[in-house]
């Protein structure tokens, strides 16, 4: 082990991960994305839970028991989550990137990203919520039928100018849904029900569904830029990931990433 080697180590030793973070959030302002929109918007209506219902139990939009997803507008939809997507990079100071300006983002000569929305799909599905309550010392529950929709987006990560970078695949979902509310009441022939009070999901939510998936991984693009450098300036993993809190200008240790990691991709070689 030479010198110079023994000396970097030592000094790398001497820096936190948080001063490492820190230093990301505070002086980093030359990040560069490439922003590249799904190809199309796929659409799935489930008549239960994704995860207890058999793979055969996907439906179209066309399915008569789909209640939004066959209303929304693909482009409409998907426009709202990517103009999202912008803004809230800007506010968070990375320069990005989209489709018209590809040859621009392959000149540089920087370190520089890309992150290609290979999926992204609308599910909708009903489910049910669980209540309970006591009252004179009896224990009481109740299940109240909801429609969820969720906005998954599959993202195909690569690094710019970087042979040695595989392509990563990350995943990321957010979901709305009808809201419910009430309480257990007793009836006069002293039998106990649940009184729900229920605020139905409508277009628009889902809509502000696609604005704020676009805000969300904003923020995740930015953590995960920033736990990779920060990973890679150490030399090493860390059982934590810093998620930097753009609304409190705080940063925050977290147990898991940004991201879902869905593991390494095979990339694409023509460009």
């Amino acid at each position: 082990m030479t010198a110079a080697v023994l000396i970097a180590m030592l000094l790398a030793a001497c820096v936190s991960s948080r001063q490492l973070a820190t230093e990301f959030v505070v002086e980093e302002t030359d990040l560069h994305v490439l922003l590249l929109p799904p190809p199309e918007l796929m659409k799935s209506y489930v008549p239960g839970h994704p995860d207890e219902m058999p793979a055969d139990s996907v439906f179209g939009p066309d399915d008569d028991r789909a209640e939004f997803i066959g209303e929304v507008e693909d482009s409409l939809f998907v426009e709202e989550f990517m103009s999202s997507l912008r803004h809230y990079l800007d506010v968070l100071y990375v320069k990005h990137y989209g489709p018209d300006d590809v040859d621009d983002f392959f000149e540089l000569d920087r370190p520089a990203y890309i992150f290609a929305v290979g999926q992204m799909e609308l599910l909708e599905y009903m489910e049910e919520e669980l209540f309970s309550g006591r009252a004179d010392g009896e224990r009481y529950r109740a299940k109240v039928d909801v429609t969820v929709v969720e906005s998954n987006v599959w993202f195909e990560f690569m690094k710019l100018h970087d042979p040695d970078h595989e392509m990563e695949l990350l995943f990321d979902v957010r979901s709305t849904g009808d809201y419910v509310d009430g309480r257990f009441v007793r009836s006069r022939d002293g039998t106990v029900r649940f009184d729900p009070e229920k605020y139905p999901l409508t277009l628009a939510d889902i809509y502000e569904l696609a604005s704020f998936s676009g805000k969300r991984n904003a923020q995740n693009i930015f953590d995960h830029l920033l736990n990779l450098t920060v990973r890679n300036q150490l030399s090493r993993d860390l059982d934590y990931y810093y998620h930097y809190d753009v609304d409190e200008h705080r940063l925050r240790e977290r147990d898991f990433p940004p991201f879902i990691p869905l593991g390494k991709g095979e990339e694409d070689n023509d460009n």
